[in-house]
């Protein structure tokens, strides 16, 4: 489960239940999307293998039809706006300028940064002209939505005049989501659990994500027992043979890639739920399921956390091996005060990020967008 697609998919949703017709243009891996009011496109497909979250050649290769198919569909129906998310963003506003179509950048997460740190954009010109064309893009887009404090303000810095719309990603499970107990039984049973309290993580196996920090933690931390939920074949043999080198091997299960739908059922048996996240700046997606759900959260005291969490919501830890064992002990001894922070945090949830929430900010965002385009 990865956050920007969940991220589309949520937005897909909302625009169309706000009665707006929405095409769809993906690369050709994953599942198709079926909603009223949406047809789903997909590009040119490439013998180049998986598509792996963050910069990487694939994307660059994918990329080359994608935009060859956004082109094309651009200059044939002329929409009246195009929602562009990420890259597409920045790759599409210049014909966009041309053909005089609105641009909404959907901006989940800063491109440049991210080459800066992958191995693809080390070294060269990428980083620098990621950030000539996002800065292009933002700055003659018709709006820009952000997914969290961060990016608004990145935005608002290149691009001063440019309408921002912070629009946080939407929880994946409500209250009313929760499994029953024998289900949440049958799952423990098959994933071969004891009695002891459980620890899950869901999500990709990315480096920036900090699994190697929280497998090290494991060996540090008496007791309890870590559920990965995710990652591919590969990342998860690499993480197994670092559970046996941290002395935690025999506590830590790999469920493996599941459907969002059994987010629930893997929350339901969890005592504890952890972001080891060791870089990044928009807030991970998952944490807001993560407070949602109501189970206490160990978080790293990380920008990416610290503008949405503190430590009345969450238990923040600096992102060290260290850190997240004391902070995973800490949880797990003090149930009442675990409880108290996860019963606030879920209270803001509700409050402020709730699904209705989230379709009120887009509804609000494109009532702007149609202002501007009369």
């Amino acid at each position: 489960m990865r956050g920007t697609p969940l991220a589309v998919l949520a937005m897909v949703r909302a625009l169309t239940a706000l009665g707006h017709r929405v095409e769809l243009l993906t690369y050709p891996q994953g599942e198709a999307v079926d909603l009223p009011g949406l047809l789903h496109r997909r590009s040119l497909g490439l013998p180049v293998g998986r598509v792996r979250a963050g910069p990487s050649l694939v994307k660059l290769l994918l990329d080359a039809p994608f935009m060859a198919e956004a082109a094309w569909l651009m200059v044939r129906h002329r929409y009246d706006v195009v929602h562009a998310v990420e890259e597409a963003a920045h790759l599409a506003a210049p014909l966009a300028r041309l053909l005089g179509v609105p641009l909404v950048a959907d901006v989940d997460s800063c491109i440049p940064e991210q080459l800066r740190r992958s191995p693809l954009g080390r070294r060269g010109i990428l980083p620098w002209l990621a950030r000539a064309l996002e800065g292009h893009a933002l700055r003659h887009a018709t709006a820009a939505i952000t997914v969290c404090r961060s990016l608004s303000e990145g935005v608002r810095a290149q691009a001063p005049r440019t309408p921002v719309f912070q629009v946080e990603d939407p929880p994946l499970v409500a209250a009313s989501m929760s499994p029953r107990p024998e289900e949440a039984g049958r799952l423990r049973a098959s994933l071969g659990l004891g009695p002891g309290p459980v620890v899950l993580y869901s999500g990709n196996f990315e480096p920036y994500q900090g699994l190697d920090l929280l497998l090290d933690a494991a060996g540090q931390t008496k007791g309890a027992q870590f559920v990965f939920m995710g990652g591919e074949r590969r990342e998860i043999e690499a993480l197994k043979a670092r559970s046996v080198w941290a002395g935690a091997d025999e506590r830590c299960i790999f469920a493996g890639k599941r459907p969002p739908a059994e987010l629930p059922l893997f929350l339901a048996l969890a005592d504890l739920v952890v972001s080891p996240r060791r870089a990044g700046e928009n807030t991970p997606f998952k944490v807001y399921t993560y407070m949602a759900s109501g189970r206490p959260l160990v978080a790293t005291r990380i920008p990416t956390h610290t503008q949405l969490l503190d430590d009345s919501l969450a238990f923040l830890v600096e992102p060290t091996p260290e850190g997240l064992a004391r902070g995973i002990e800490e949880a797990l001894a003090d149930p009442g005060a675990a409880r108290r922070r996860a019963e606030k945090a879920r209270a803001l949830i509700e409050r402020e990020y709730s699904p209705a929430q989230y379709a009120e900010k887009v509804a609000r965002a494109y009532e702007s967008v149609v202002y501007a385009i009369r």
